[in-house]
This record gives C-alpha cells, sequence and structure tokens, in this order.
C-alpha cells in the first residue's frame, strides 16, 4: 500500500494537473494569512522571530492546501511540542523511556492522532491524494484501524511542514543578508508573477490563477536561491541495510567492502560541501544553480536519492518559493542585528532541514501598495 501510493504521489505532483491547482489554493490560503496580519499591523512596524514569521507564512496555508476543511490553530500548539522532539521518536527508543521523559510529547501526538478521528475522516476541499489515502483505508480496514489513519495522517502533517518551516527561515536568512540577491529576485517576481490585492478578493482571483508552477519556473534566481539554501542546511540521512555482500568504489578510488546486514548511511552534506563538488562550499551563492535541473546536479541531493526520495519535494518547492516572493513583494522586512548568526540544532541534523538554535529578531511591515 505504501509503495502504490508513494508512486501515486510522485506521479501527481509531476502532473501539472495534480501539482497546478495544489500551488493555486496555496498562494490564495497564503493571501487570507497575510491580509489578515496586514489588517491587524495596518502600517505599522512588528518585531518578531523569523522562524516565528516563517511558521506564520507556512504553516496554515500548507495544512489547508493538503488536508482541506480542517482549523490549523488547533493543531499547532501539539504540532510544535511534537515537532521539538520529532528526532526521538525517529531514534526508536524502548518504549519506557518515552513514556518516562517524553510523556507531554507522547499526549501532543495523541491528541493529533485523535483529531483525525473526529466526525468524517474526509474534510471539504482535500487535496487528491489525501482523499486516494483515506478511501484506500477504509476500503480495507481488515488491513487498516483507525489508529493506523490517525497515524498516517499525523506522520504527513509532520512531512508536510517539519522541515519547509525551517527552509522558508534559512532562505529569509540568506536573502536578507545578500542584497543583490534580493534585488534580482525582487525584479524577476515583478516581471514572471503578477501583482494581486491582499484586501480584494474579486479583483485578485483570476490573477492568482496565473501563480502557477511553469511561472514559478521562470523565477531561475528565486529557484537556484532556494537550491543554493537546500545545499547548505537539507541533510536528511538515507539509510539503507545490505542484503549482499557489495563493493562501492569512492570518488578517490578507495573501495569499501560491505557484508550483508551491514548498515550504510548516506549523508548528503558530505557531498554538499565538498570542494571538488561546488566551489566556495560553505558560502551562499544564490545564483550557483542557474539554468540546472537539480535532478542532474553531481552530488546535490537535498531530498534524499533513488525510490525513497521525498514525493512531496515538487509541492515544497513551490510552496517555499511563494512564501519567499509574497514576503518580499508585500512586506518590508530586515533583520534587526546584521551581525547576529545562528547555526542548526545539531539533534535534528540528519532528520532533514534543521531548525535554528535560536530563532533571530526581525521588524517587517506591510507596503502600502
Amino acid at each position: 500500500m505504501n509503495v502504490q501510493l508513494h508512486r501515486y504521489y510522485v506521479q501527481y505532483l509531476q502532473n501539472d494537473n495534480g501539482l497546478r491547482p495544489m500551488v493555486v489554493k496555496f498562494v490564495k490560503h497564503l493571501k487570507d494569512v497575510m491580509r489578515r496580519d496586514k489588517m491587524t499591523l495596518k502600517s505599522k512596524w512588528m518585531r518578531c522571530g523569523l522562524l516565528q514569521l516563517s511558521h506564520r507564512v507556512l504553516f496554515e496555508p500548507s495544512l489547508l492546501t493538503i488536508f482541506g476543511k480542517i482549523n490549523p490553530s488547533l493543531l499547532e500548539k501539539d504540532f510544535c511540542l511534537f515537532d521539538d522532539n520529532i528526532h526521538v521518536f525517529l531514534a526508536l527508543l524502548p518504549d519506557w523511556i518515552y513514556r518516562y521523559f517524553f510523556r507531554d510529547t507522547l499526549k501532543a501526538r495523541s491528541r493529533l492522532n485523535n483529531s483525525w478521528l473526529e466526525g468524517n475522516w474526509h474534510r471539504m476541499d482535500e487535496c487528491d491524494f489525501i482523499q486516494t489515502r483515506t478511501d484506500f483505508i477504509i476500503d480495507y480496514p481488515e488491513w487498516f484501524s483507525e489508529q493506523d489513519f490517525a497515524g498516517a495522517q499525523t506522520a504527513l502533517l509532520w512531512a508536510s511542514v517539519g522541515n519547509t518551516i525551517p527552509l522558508v527561515f534559512w532562505c529569509f536568512f540568506y536573502i536578507l543578508q545578500d542584497a543583490n540577491a534580493m534585488k534580482t529576485i525582487q525584479d524577476e517576481i515583478d516581471i514572471y508573477l503578477p501583482q494581486f490585492s491582499l484586501e480584494n478578493d474579486d479583483e485578485s482571483h483570476e490573477i492568482i490563477e496565473q501563480w502557477t508552477p511553469e511561472r514559478l519556473n521562470c523565477c531561475i534566481y528565486l529557484d537556484s536561491a532556494v537550491n543554493e539554501t537546500l545545499r547548505l542546511t537539507s541533510t536528511p540521512m538515507t539509510l539503507r541495510k545490505c542484503q549482499r555482500k557489495t563493493q562501492i568504489t569512492l570518488h578517490d578510488g578507495r573501495i569499501l567492502n560491505v557484508q550483508p546486514d551491514e548498515a550504510v548511511a548516506l549523508y548528503p552534506a558530505a557531498s554538499h560541501y565538498d570542494d571538488n563538488q561546488f566551489s566556495y562550499p560553505t558560502k551562499f551563492v544564490f545564483d550557483r544553480f542557474i539554468h540546472q535541473h537539480m535532478d542532474t546536479v553531481n552530488g546535490f541531493m537535498p531530498f534524499g536519492t533513488g525510490k525513497s526520495k521525498c514525493p512531496g519535494r515538487f509541492l515544497a518547492k513551490c510552496e517555499i518559493k511563494i512564501c519567499i516572493a509574497m514576503c518580499l513583494r508585500y512586506m518590508q522586512c530586515r533583520l534587526v542585528d546584521t551581525k547576529m548568526v545562528t547555526t542548526q540544532k545539531a539533534h535534528r541534523v540528519g532528520v532533514g532541514v534543521a531548525p535554528p538554535t535560536k530563532d533571530l529578531p526581525i521588524i517587517y511591515r506591510y507596503k502600502n501598495a
């Protein structure tokens, strides 16, 4: 079932008929979030954390786009607690450790799971993938319990925003410190992404329909900046168990002899920070990936590799680019201290895109136009 749905999800999001309506829905939901925020702030400057802003612009629009008519605010607190300790669940520790040391996190996960079981399992306006998976589970009750369905929904909830929120943070972090990158990307989105009003629904509806994956792909500097951020911050650990005696030849000619039942871990940062693959590997070069397709760049593996490569990567990249484009268009945003830096949380490295060890203070306001 997981293999079949994985293939369906990849095919669905690779197909323009699947990805395009989700992109448009995300833009509409993000517009609603920004409109409410603008009405509250008017033209005043707001001080908050950059990670806090990244969460605000992505969490609600993404959930509504994927899961349909739900109330994201009811899930937000429990999601944050669950997300803070996601690495612990992936460690597969003995049950008594979770019960003793992570009781609050277990309760948060339980509340998230139970929220999917309230009322009809289908939600209005849910995406086709969620609808197909839910129908499959309902059709085979002898294979799947209620808790299987609930756990699958919570897992997809985390997968949909657990890495994209910190990636939006890191994209902003690098772009806000690079005046050339910011101007180039702003000029580009003004050309390819039509402007609409945050306040006027009637006027903006038809314009939002023009925010398509094709137009987003025309923003080659924005796409390159996102890919460069992925190179610097994405560290998903790909694990494989060897089934038969295997020899692996490394780029320097060394040979690794892997025996049956031994485990092999593929760590993308090993190539992402290799100066044989990327010049100045520790530097953010926003135009590094201009006119390059990320699937053909040697050593570039931000979404893993092989059959288990992240199936949601197409939607995730579109969401991130939309967040960056709309914030740059409709907001003025500044780091309070441009010399302040932060690093990734060490315990989250290997899971995907690790969030920062500390949030960075920013000030922002909405533009009058």
